[in-house]
């Protein structure tokens, strides 16, 4: 619940000794905690909550039980992420392989909307570029978002991988105009190696958890459900405005109600992701997703 709607708090002043209710420019308080609580399905939500990369990367370590990725600077799937697949229910875990050093070259690019190369100069089409520039272009460009591709964007000194130390390339220590996607696409490349990045491989793997939604909901109930129905009231009365319309907010130093609460979260399991900072909680009868957040001024 927002600091501004604290006169409906039904919460005796005792029991927040040591902490208080308070905002912005509010009794002086310059720093505090958030905790909210919302009913929670997991097996709905799951599905929302899961990146393309990941339900494709999830999708073959399903199906070919195991599967690897190559990377530069990115993780390519959260680790251990529950995921669904074809009305099943599994974890994926990741381990890392094999990592290297490889060379990188500080690459810039720009693009606006409707932008084309200035008359009389040379576009390259990107599949016309050799396989090392292809790799490095692609990984700098900014990925959609929600399906949508941004209407500009400006990418200065990325780290540009070229392990083979950039032979053949014809975007190192050139500025070039790539036709790619339908835009055309200003790229420039240092001439000389600029530093490097990690090329990381990893392995990844499947357990089985459930065969449907089911018996998603019974182990998440055995594994991660922290029952809290017979918290101390103080407690109980936190989580219930919490649950509310927005959030419940308090002040640093915590009451002994909220520290209380905290303490005893932080001897319980949360969820694995994609809902990692979260746990999954029971109190007055339902069941919910709970988070704790600081916040300073």
């Amino acid at each position: 619940m927002s600091l501004h709607r604290r006169g409906a708090l039904s919460i005796a002043a005792s029991l927040f000794a040591g902490g208080c209710l308070g905002g912005i420019g509010n009794d002086g308080c310059t720093n505090g905690v958030y905790v909210d609580a919302e009913p929670f399905d997991l097996v709905p939500a799951l599905e929302e909550r899961i990146r393309d990369q990941e339900r494709t990367v999830g999708a073959e370590t399903v199906e070919n039980d195991g599967t690897r990725r190559t990377t530069y600077a990115e993780v390519p799937f959260r680790d251990p992420t529950l995921f669904p697949h074809g009305g099943t229910f599994y974890r994926i875990s990741r381990e890392t392989v094999e990592s290297a050093t490889v060379p990188a070259f500080a690459l810039g690019a720009e693009w606006d909307e409707g932008q084309s190369a200035p008359a009389g100069t040379a576009v390259v089409a990107f599949a016309d570029l050799p396989e090392n520039d292809r790799r490095a272009f692609e990984l700098a460009m900014p990925g959609e978002r929600n399906g949508q591709f941004p209407e500009g964007f400006s990418v200065g000194e990325y780290p540009a991988p070229y392990p083979d130390g950039g032979e053949g390339s014809r975007l190192i220590g050139t500025t070039t105009w790539v036709e790619w996607r339908d835009r055309t696409i200003r790229v420039e490349v240092a001439g000389e190696q600029t530093g490097t990045t990690e090329r990381v491989t990893y392995a990844f793997a499947a357990e089985r958890v459930a065969d449907d939604a089911a018996g998603f909901r019974a182990f998440l109930a055995e594994t991660y459900l922290v029952d809290l129905s017979g918290a101390p009231e103080a407690q109980l009365e936190i989580l219930r405005s919490a649950r509310g319309e927005g959030s419940y907010e308090e002040c640093l130093p915590a009451s002994d109600g909220l520290a209380a609460l905290r303490d005893r979260l932080d001897e319980e399991e949360k969820l694995p992701e994609p809902y990692s900072n979260d746990w999954y909680v029971a109190f007055a009868g339902e069941r919910s997703r709970l988070s704790v957040s600081e916040w300073v001024v």
